[in-house]
């Protein structure tokens, strides 16, 4: 499967569309990815997630983009930094896996569901919905997306993600042992989501060998447990931070040990938003509601915590 420079030349981006419709205008932004320049950057990924990820939502423009930015990821104009964190300066290639990782996870939508792949749609009727989307009518512009072939399209582009997943994953592979700690920690979570869209499961040894702090032992342990690895052994680790990213695999919902970790976190919802310099992407919007919904999601939860959600804060990981 194409990547890099070859799906930018071999996509038909006349023939597929994005959220404001057709996708004749994504090379542009595509291409700016690689400019070297953070401002340019900046305004090419702000316009990539508006267009293929617009609100978490997968489009048929999205494999292409994603397949793209994926062979591009060793481009030393990546190397330049695009913003500043509480973590320290963050490079583009940061910035980039943290795309593929989302675009992955919104791919998992029907996923699994049994839902029998779309029939495909005839070439003449791909044609009408592009035309209706390049329409100067503004109304039917907007009355194509009520089309059924157009959902026929959208569900297509979700099994075209599902198709890519292992492509993707051999792009990532690679940074899972980046010198860079950020990049690792970001290659990780993608790695992770795309063996939960069907690529091959990654190995994280590398990874775990070069880890130096708590936020990158927390990457992996979360990993582990979201692609269906056994975490009962850091149940018993050193450090409590770990032991409940451990608690939060899928399949320790309802271990009694599991729980009583999350419980005994929950304790200190202060000390929870001070866990991570560079937050798991799970806990990016906050650590405490993430523990709370993995409570509720447990049959061995018989307490409810109340309180205010607390943001996610930037303390010493240790």
């Amino acid at each position: 499967m194409d990547t890099g420079p070859d799906t930018l030349r071999n996509t038909d981006w006349d023939r597929t569309f994005h959220a404001y419709g057709c996708a004749a205008d994504l090379p542009g932004p595509l291409a700016a990815v690689l400019s070297g320049d953070a401002g340019t950057f900046d305004e090419a990924v702000d316009r990539l997630y508006g267009a293929v990820l617009h609100q978490g939502t997968v489009y048929p423009a999205t494999a292409p983009a994603a397949l793209f930015l994926a062979g591009e990821l060793g481009r030393p104009a990546l190397d330049t930094v695009v913003e500043e964190r509480a973590s320290g300066p963050i490079a583009g290639r940061v910035v980039l896996l943290e795309f593929l990782a989302e675009a992955a996870l919104s791919s998992l939508v029907d996923h699994g569901a049994g839902t029998p792949a779309p029939a495909p749609v005839p070439e003449t009727e791909r044609d009408r919905v592009i035309a209706m989307m390049r329409s100067e009518d503004e109304e039917e512009a907007i009355a194509v997306w009520e089309e059924p072939v157009v959902e026929r399209l959208m569900l297509a582009g979700l099994a075209d993600m599902r198709a890519a997943a292992p492509t993707l994953a051999e792009a990532v592979r690679p940074f899972l042992t980046h010198p860079d700690r950020s990049t690792r920690i970001r290659a990780v979570e993608a790695a992770a989501a795309l063996r939960r869209l069907g690529a091959e499961a990654p190995d994280l040894s590398g990874a775990a060998d070069l880890a130096e702090c708590r936020d990158e032992g927390a990457a992996i342990v979360l990993a582990l447990g979201d692609i269906g690895e056994d975490t009962t052994e850091f149940l018993a680790h050193a450090d409590p931070v770990v032991r409940v990213c451990a608690a939060l695999a899928p399949a320790l919902r309802n271990d009694p040990v599991a729980v009583a970790e999350l419980r005994s976190a929950l304790t200190d919802p202060d000390a929870v938003a001070a866990w991570f310099t560079t937050p798991p992407a799970r806990f990016a919007l906050g650590g405490r509601d993430v523990l709370v919904e993995a409570l509720a999601a447990s049959s061995n939860a018989t307490r409810t915590v109340t309180g205010p959600p607390v943001g996610t804060g930037t303390g010493d990981p240790g």
